[in-house]
């Protein structure tokens, strides 16, 4: 436990450390190394892919996606999926007796799906005016939502949620994670409200959509916890990676990250939080 607190707490000053460059591109490139990270730690997980032109290409493909609008010319990632899907059929065309076409797929559309599910992080800030707060619940409902199911099911739990697939997690530990994931979401909101406040300008706030929103997330955000969960039971594999002590790899922790990130996204578009500000 004091090595788990201890990794959390030098990986929230790194957080802090990019968030406060957050209208930069450094924002892009804290993604892209995560994106990198993961993408390896999912394509030594699968075991699948072991051709190493596949593996850098995969690689330098996911370091691309996060800047794909950071750069000016409007079919740059038209031309650059295009290039890697390419390579990607070359390779298999040249070693067919030593590749196979699963090798592809899964390289595909791993080094696809996940650093475009982080790259979310990215049109959040470009698409919403308040995308830092965006980006903060984005936090609060992957992994105060995650930390509060874990400590309540510690506590409480007693009826097994998954147990094929986790056996550890409960539905006690499941409902107190929505629970907390919806009263941390309405405290950030007045928090944000009372900031703006200070500085002479009212924030609205949808206090009921806030709460829809953070029980929906940290539901979206416990599924991609069990699909994480159900890769590393196939492969046989406890965790992703080693690389943060304590809590494993960068996949273990950012896990259900990846799909609260573009649930958020999509629901504000229904459901708002910051209505208008006067």
């Amino acid at each position: 436990m004091k090595q788990r607190i201890i990794t959390a707490l030098v990986a929230l000053c790194v957080l802090a450390l990019v968030l406060s460059f957050y209208n930069t591109l450094v924002l892009n490139a804290a993604i892209a190394i995560i994106s990198v990270i993961a993408v390896f730690e999912l394509l030594c997980a699968t075991k699948y892919v072991s051709n190493p032109i596949m593996v850098i290409t995969s690689l330098i493909y996911a370091a691309i996606v996060p800047f794909f609008g950071a750069v000016p010319m409007e079919r740059f990632p038209l031309y650059t999926t295009l290039a890697y899907f390419v390579i990607l059929f070359a390779v298999l065309l040249v070693q067919h007796t030593k590749v196979q076409f699963e090798e592809l797929t899964v390289a595909f559309f791993i080094s696809l799906a996940v650093p475009l599910g982080f790259s979310i992080m990215v049109y959040i800030r470009d698409h919403y005016e308040h995308g830092l707060f965006y980006t903060l619940l984005v936090c609060v409902a992957a992994w105060i939502a995650d930390s509060a199911a874990y400590f309540v099911g510690r506590a409480f739990g007693k009826h097994k949620l998954c147990p094929l697939i986790s056996p550890h997690k409960t539905v006690e530990g499941a409902v107190g994670g929505l629970f907390f994931a919806m009263v941390f979401f309405m405290l950030f909101c007045w928090g944000y409200s009372v900031y703006w406040g200070t500085q002479g300008t009212t924030v609205h706030i949808s206090y009921l959509a806030a709460a829809f929103d953070g029980v929906f997330c940290a539901a979206i955000g416990i599924v991609g916890d069990l699909m994480a969960s159900v890769i590393k039971r196939q492969r046989g594999i406890k965790d992703f990676g080693n690389i943060m002590p304590g809590h494993g790899g960068i996949m273990d922790r950012f896990d259900s990250f990846l799909f609260v990130a573009p649930t958020l996204y999509l629901i504000l578009q229904v459901f708002p939080i910051v209505t208008t500000i006067g």
